[in-house]
Formats: structure tokens, C-alpha cells, sequence
């Protein structure tokens, strides 16, 4: 009798000890099941993230590179701008100073209607090097009538001069 209630002892001992088992055993798995799909997730994170960087230092160079091509554009410019201002500044051993006021109250129309061309010139000249487009007359120009003369570098590029 002894025995037997020691064998009954033993196998509910077996039972539990077997169930407990048993439930780490599932416990353990769905843990497993769990940490695999975040890892999943995780990595999917890291590529995207990866990408996104990749993404973004193309992005940087680019910008670097259209900051430099705007620098160049600009001190082109600067260059016409201050060829112009010489064109205003102009002293002849002839004619003196040049004063274009006193031209001006002597001729107004004449340099009424130069002042306007230029202006308009240089106002183009300022569209181009923000990026704007060349017109068709612009590209085609070959007369000297027909070419910007205040930026013919940036107006007028297929001029060769």
C-alpha cells in the first residue's frame, strides 16, 4: 500500500512537473515567435533608416554641388555688374568725366530710352542667374542688336564672342 501511494505520489509529481514543462516549453516558443518578429521589425527599421541616410547625404552633395554652380553663376554676375558700373564710370581724355546728368538734361530722350534698355537688360540678366529659363531670341541672338550687352556671358552663351 505504501508503494502504491508512493507510485501515485510519484506519477502526480511526474504529471506536474511534465505540465510545467510542457508550458515553458509552449511559453518559450511564443517568447521566440515574439523576438523574431520584432528582430524582423527592427531590421526592416535599420534598412529604411539606412536608406533614408543614404538618401539624404545624396541630397547634401547634391545641394553642395548646385550651391557652388550658384557661387559661380553669382560671381559671374558680379563681374558684369561691376563691368557695367565701369561703363557709368568711365573718364576719356577727350570728354572728361562722364556725367550722365548733365548728358541727360542735354539729351533726354536718347538717354531716357538707353537708361530703360539697360535696366531692362540687367533685370533680365538677374532672372537668368536666379534661374531662369533663356528665351528662344536669347539663345539664337546674333546680331549685336539683338544680344544682351549688359551679362552676354549668361545671356547670350552660344555667342561666341
Amino acid at each position: 500500500m505504501i508503494g502504491l501511494k508512493i507510485a501515485g505520489i510519484m506519477i502526480i509529481i511526474v504529471g506536474v512537473v511534465s505540465g510545467i514543462g510542457y508550458w515553458y516549453y509552449n511559453d518559450t516558443q511564443e517568447r521566440l515567435r515574439i523576438l523574431n518578429k520584432n528582430n524582423a521589425k527592427l531590421e526592416i527599421a535599420t534598412q529604411i533608416q539606412t536608406e533614408a541616410i543614404a538618401q539624404m547625404e545624396k541630397d547634401i552633395k547634391l545641394a553642395h554641388e548646385l550651391n557652388l554652380k550658384t557661387e559661380l553663376l553669382f560671381a559671374d554676375a558680379r563681374k558684369e555688374v561691376d563691368n557695367i558700373r565701369d561703363k557709368f564710370n568711365k573718364t576719356s581724355e577727350l570728354l572728361g568725366q562722364r556725367d550722365i546728368g548733365t548728358i541727360a538734361v542735354a539729351k533726354p530722350r536718347p538717354v531716357s530710352k538707353i537708361i530703360t534698355k539697360g535696366t531692362e537688360n540687367v533685370f533680365r540678366c538677374f532672372e537668368i542667374v536666379s534661374g531662369a529659363p533663356l528665351t528662344e531670341k536669347e539663345t539664337n541672338a546674333e546680331k549685336p542688336s539683338q544680344l544682351n550687352s549688359s551679362c552676354p556671358g549668361v545671356a547670350n552663351p552660344n555667342r561666341v564672342q
